[in-house]
């Protein structure tokens, strides 16, 4: 469905993507992940022809660029800032449905399915949505284009809690043949929504393929909250610090017991509680931050190349 070989941009001296070779089967949910300025939106930009670049990309088999329109109308997009118009959301609905010579009912049907009644925000002034409401708008008139790419760059990353719960969960009713790619720096979403991911670094990919391998490769096994009786809490503690599959445990001081996991080893964890009888009351678990990830992933390929050089 995308298809992306010797991807080049360059701004000036700085190489932002520097050979980054990519194939996205249909239906593939894929998170793109990297730090600030490791050319994730660049990569979006490219696909949607917004900018020249080296290379071949190809979506659904038409060529991606800026003379790419065949590409682009199979591409379905909501930014991170969207632009707010100066319009309601009726007129704006109209006028990107009629740009792209579609229906607009579909985008209103969709509208409707994420709780935007179009008979009771239609006449709303786009710049009067709140975060949430604008992101799902966006979101409602990709879909009802029914293009078989959507592209999400950072989509939740201005949201509050509540909005990016919400967020997700419209996201993860989108019909299954339809290619998600999405930008992020949040790994909680690439949980929710991800069924591959790719890492970038230094112009090109790093990493490819699932939550679980980047966890087993980078060897993040990120941390977990449990509450448990007061009364239970020090043998918790105890308890859990004794697991192979815990680095660390500890009150937190506000009633709970922060647990540090070795990969894979949350279920291990609450498995070892349940089965001294220790009541788990409460829990949630705790994504590793980005940059520990790609620090982590990075030296144990520095340190595998080294290998591998020294025989």
């Amino acid at each position: 469905m995308i298809s992306i070989d010797g991807l080049r941009k360059s701004y000036g001296e700085q190489v932002v993507l520097d050979g980054l070779d990519l194939q996205v089967d249909r239906g593939e949910r894929v998170a793109v992940l990297g730090l600030n300025g490791a050319g994730k939106t660049t990569l979006l930009q490219c696909l949607l022809g917004l900018i020249g670049f080296e290379g071949s990309v190809t979506v659904d088999g038409q060529q991606a660029g800026p003379a790419g329109k065949e590409a682009r109308r199979r591409i379905g997009y909501v930014p991170q800032r969207p632009p707010v118009f100066d319009m309601t959301v009726s007129a704006f609905l109209h006028l990107f449905s009629d740009l792209r010579d579609a229906p607009v009912e579909p985008a209103t049907e969709r509208m409707a399915e994420f709780g935007l009644p179009p008979d009771e925000v239609g006449e709303k002034q786009m710049s009067a949505l709140s975060g949430g409401m604008l992101q799902k708008t966006l979101l409602a008139l990709a879909l009802g284009a029914e293009v078989p790419v959507l592209l999400l760059d950072e989509p939740t990353a201005s949201l509050d809690p509540s909005s990016r719960r919400e967020f997700v969960r419209v996201l993860e009713g989108v019909d299954e043949d339809r290619t998600i790619l999405f930008a992020t720096h949040r790994l909680e979403d690439v949980e929710s929504l991800a069924n591959r991911v790719i890492l970038i670094h230094g112009g090109g990919v790093v990493f490819d393929g699932t939550l679980k391998d980047l966890w087993e490769r980078s060897g993040v096994g990120g941390e977990l909250w449990v509450q448990v009786p007061a009364s239970r809490q020090e043998a918790a503690v105890a308890l859990l610090r004794d697991r192979g599959s815990v680095r660390g445990a500890a009150e937190d001081g506000g009633g709970g017991i922060r647990v540090e996991l070795a990969p894979g080893g949350a279920m291990d964890a609450l498995g070892a509680l349940r089965d001294r009888g220790v009541e788990v009351e409460d829990f949630r678990a705790l994504s590793p931050a980005l940059d520990e990830v790609m620090d982590r992933l990075l030296s144990a390929r520095s340190v595998g190349a080294e290998k591998r050089d020294t025989g």
